[in-house]
């Protein structure tokens, strides 16, 4: 059963089982306690021969009494004397046809002066052979026996008095019917009737209402799950309201927005993935393939000298350890990837600890034909693990000299102070990269023009490594063309 269905059904159980238990209440205490109690009552207001009701018709009539023209009416029936009925104004015509309807006529007096009556003689005869000629003190009169009923009533306005006699001989019109069982009782029901319908109402506009505010999101919920079923992630679903459901609604959108982050990053992972396995599949085959070349020389006796001999198993050596630097780069980079490598961090003076590598590595700076120049301010002491900043600077030193296009480079190291943080550069004076390419350097195995793309002789790891380590230093790393490849990092000072 659907939701609608559910509510508009919960709607009507309200109405009809109250209804019902009232039902059942009302008769079970007319049958029992309430008996004696409703049937003193339907005999105060037992009304058999209409005395009750005609009293209530001509007292209601009191204010058409009075907004009588009587002497217009006067004159209107001298005027028309043949006629047998008098002209009458509307009030005055439905007041004598519900008396009628009780089966009464009636006399009007106006200052005790006949303006108006309907009383034929034999019922004149009647009152005066029951209580005999009406005294004009008596103001109000009720009497009756079994043949005849009549009631008088006066009323009076700037001593002005109006008085009506009313005169039934059919007693008995009404039945056993009493006052109360003839207007009190369907009054009560008619009132009934419309409280019902009042409360029917309220509820179908409330159930129109509240079907509303709950089936449009869930509808537009049900089409967003249907969509992320048959996988689109772009559309947003619609929020109606600030409430419950519009907090769902919105909380589904952010669902989805992260389904399609995560099918984002797991696409973006799935082409890395395959990328990895082609760089290393090509680094890896670059150097084999070399190995194998050397090795396939000196058993074909190609190498038949002992100088061949030594010269290819140091080709051989080279590519070996070629190969053992991409393993442990490799190595390395997924264990940072993968937050597993454990730094070993400690506070150091960046500037002085630039100044001890550079002293210790004085041997391979001369070998490579490097002259590197430091500029350095002090008290820049950052947190630091040692062993990795070694391995930056190795990285960045070995890249200068494998893409350089000269014999010699030079190498500009920057340490300075930045506000809260520590500025550190190492830039050279090679060929640089395409500004569309310099944050592309920053990838594992990155593929770039010819200029800085010797693949076979490096890992393609150096540089992701590099900002892997700075990255977990909570730095940030870049790079830029200024005379060269500068390579720029913001650490926080301490």
């Amino acid at each position: 059963m659907s939701i609608r269905k559910k509510i508009i059904l919960s709607n009507l159980l309200m109405i009809t089982v109250p209804l019902f238990l009232l039902f059942i209440m009302r008769f079970l205490w007319l049958n029992t306690a309430g008996k004696r109690y409703w049937q003193p009552i339907e005999e105060m207001y037992e009304d058999k021969n209409g005395v009750i009701s005609a009293q209530n018709l001509i007292y209601a009539y009191q204010e058409e009494l009075w907004d009588t023209n009587w002497a217009q009416l006067e004159d209107l029936n001298r005027e028309n004397a043949e006629s047998e009925r008098i002209r009458q104004t509307p009030e005055m015509v439905r007041l004598q046809k519900d008396l009628t309807e009780l089966g009464y006529h009636f006399t009007v007096l106006l200052n005790d002066e006949t303006v108006y009556t309907n009383l034929s003689e034999t019922q004149w005869r009647q009152v005066e052979k029951l209580i005999g000629p009406i005294p004009e003190q008596a103001k109000s009169i009720t009497v009756g026996n079994d043949s005849i009923s009549v009631i008088k009533c006066s009323f009076y306005e700037e001593g002005d008095e109006c008085s009506i006699i009313a005169v039934s001989s059919n007693v008995g019109i009404l039945g056993s019917s009493s006052y109360l069982q003839k207007y009190v009782v369907p009054y009560i029901c008619i009132f009934g009737a419309c409280t019902v319908f009042i409360i029917s109402f309220v509820n179908a506009c409330c159930s129109r209402w509240i079907n509303s505010l709950i089936l449009p999101p869930m509808k537009e919920i049900r089409r967003g799950m249907q969509r992320v079923r048959e996988g689109d992630l772009d559309g947003e679903i619609r929020i109606y309201r600030k409430d419950e459901l519009g907090e769902m609604s919105d909380e589904f959108n952010e669902m989805q927005c992260q389904l399609k982050r995560s099918r984002e990053e797991q696409m973006k992972y799935e082409s890395y993935r395959k990328e990895l396995i082609s760089s290393v599949s090509h680094d890896l085959r670059t150097p084999l393939t070399t190995i194998k070349g050397y090795v396939r020389g000196i058993l074909d006796g190609i190498a038949d000298t002992e100088e061949k001999k030594k010269k290819y198993l140091l080709a051989v050596q080279t590519r070996t350890a070629d190969l053992e630097n991409l393993v442990n780069q490799l190595s390395s980079y997924n264990k940072m990837e993968n937050h597993v490598f454990r730094y070993k961090m400690e506070k150091a003076d960046l500037g002085k600890f630039v100044e001890a590598y550079l002293s210790e590595n004085e041997e391979f700076i001369r070998e490579n034909r490097l002259e590197v120049v430091l500029d350095s301010a002090s008290a820049d002491s950052i947190t630091m693990d040692p062993g990795a900043f070694k391995r930056i600077i190795d990285n960045i030193l070995t890249n200068s000299i494998r893409y350089r296009e000269k014999d010699s480079s030079r190498i500009k190291i920057t340490v300075k102070r930045k506000e809260n943080t520590v500025f550190w550069s190492i830039g050279d004076d090679g060929p640089g990269v395409k500004e569309t390419d310099l944050e592309k350097i920053f990838e594992s195995f990155c593929r770039l023009d010819e200029a800085r793309s010797h693949c076979s002789e490096g890992s393609g790891l150096g540089l992701a490594i590099v900002k892997r380590i700075i990255l977990d230093h909570r730095g940030i790393v870049y790079a830029r063309n200024s005379g060269g490849l500068e390579i720029c990092a913001e650490l926080p000072a301490v």
